[in-house]
Formats: C-alpha cells, structure tokens, sequence
C-alpha cells in the first residue's frame, strides 16, 4: 500500500480515512483470492481445491428421475431425497463406515431452488427443510446435515464451464473436520512504513497452501443436478 502525504492530508479533511480504504481493498482481495484457492484451487500450478481435488475418486452422475432427467429442478421431493441419502451412503462406505459426512455443498441456484419450493402444492415444508429431516445422517443421531451454498459449484461438473450457469453443476459432500480436510496458511503480516520522499509505503503479505485431504474417501463429488 502507498500513499502521499498530500493524499493523507487531504482524505483527513474530507474525513476519508484514505489508507484505511486502501487497506480493506488488500483484505477484500486477500479473502477472494483464498475463497478460490481454496475451493477451486489454482491451475498455473496444477493444483485444485475442495470442489475439484483429483484424489477424490468417488464421482458421478447423479441418475435419471421419473421425468428421464438427472435435474433436480425435474425432480420429485423423494427423488431428491434419494439422490442425497445414496450419497450419503456412497461416502460412508468408501471410508469403512468409520465417519459419516456431513456438509453438502449445492450450487446456489439450486439452493435458492430448494429452499423455496414447497414438498407439495398442499404443503407447508420446504424441500430443504424435508432433506434436512429426513436424511440418514440426521435419522442416525450421529449428527445433523449441512447444506450450504457455493459458488464455485456452478458449472464445476465434468464437461461442464466453471462459473457458467446451465452447463453441468456439481455438489459436494464432505466432513467439515481438520483431519479430513485443511487449508495451511500464515497470517496476513505488514513490514514497518517506509518514507519514500512524499510517500509512505508498507508491504502486505502471507503464504497460501494447498487444499489438504489425507482422506479422500471421506469426500465425494455428484454431476449433473
């Protein structure tokens, strides 16, 4: 970050605090590079994320429903339901049956479309609520599901166009704890100001890591919702 004295006298009339701005644009950027390192990673390096890591093996389409399409939006609630307790099932297997998961992450599209559509005409539950009740997780008492929203999902599928809406979405099932899946990183730190002449100078920096899953049995990813 730099600024000039003239700059800094001039936002502390205005009651702009100049270098405070500046600052929670670094922060604002720092924060967005780390949300897509972390969830889709960087391919310069040949390294990806949460969403896209090539140690998860467990990954498919999700089937046909009744309507002879795999969308959730052509979906029956209990077509849903069945989509989301098999792949329940299919990580729970695949890590011996030691842990279930228990965070689902959705396209947000597709969250919005859930959490608004109602089981039945008749009905006052929403899809959401209905998948949160009715999961196995939850029927196990081993804990409760959370379904979140992410963006990097949209699109995310095999042959589908990161970030653009109507090609092939993706969601992903995982257990949120450290020693199935981290992130390393360092805080962010500054050097002491500089005065370069009429200006004063600090620099910024940290370390970002790699998306970490010593257990990817643990993880699973589903195309084509």
């Amino acid at each position: 970050i730099k600024f000039s004295i003239p700059e800094l006298e001039s936002a502390a009339k205005l009651g702009r605090p100049v270098d405070d701005q500046k600052y929670e644009g670094l922060k604002l950027k720092h924060q967005m590079d780390i949300d897509e390192q972390v969830y889709v990673g960087d391919a310069s390096i040949n390294v990806g994320g949460l969403l896209n890591n090539a140690l998860v093996t467990n990954v498919s389409n999700v089937p046909n429903g009744a309507a002879a399409s795999p969308l959730w939006t052509s979906k029956t609630p209990a077509e849903i339901l069945a989509d989301v307790n098999a792949l329940l099932v299919s990580v729970w297997t695949t890590s011996a049956f030691a842990e279930m998961p228990n965070k689902l992450l959705l396209p947000p599209t597709l969250f919005g479309y859930i959490s608004t559509q109602l089981i039945s005409s008749a009905g006052t539950t929403s899809i959401l609520k209905y998948l949160l009740e009715n999961n196995i997780l939850t029927a196990s008492g081993k804990g409760t599901l959370d379904i979140q929203p992410a963006k990097w999902l949209i699109g995310a599928g095999s042959g589908g166009t990161l970030g653009t809406t109507g090609t092939v979405d993706r969601m992903v099932l995982y257990r949120k704890e450290k020693q199935y899946v981290r992130y390393p990183m360092t805080l962010l730190q500054r050097t002491p100001v500089q005065f370069l002449g009429l200006y004063h100078t600090t620099t910024y920096y940290c370390k970002l890591g790699v998306v970490e899953v010593p257990y990817p049995e643990t993880i699973s990813y589903r195309d084509g919702i």
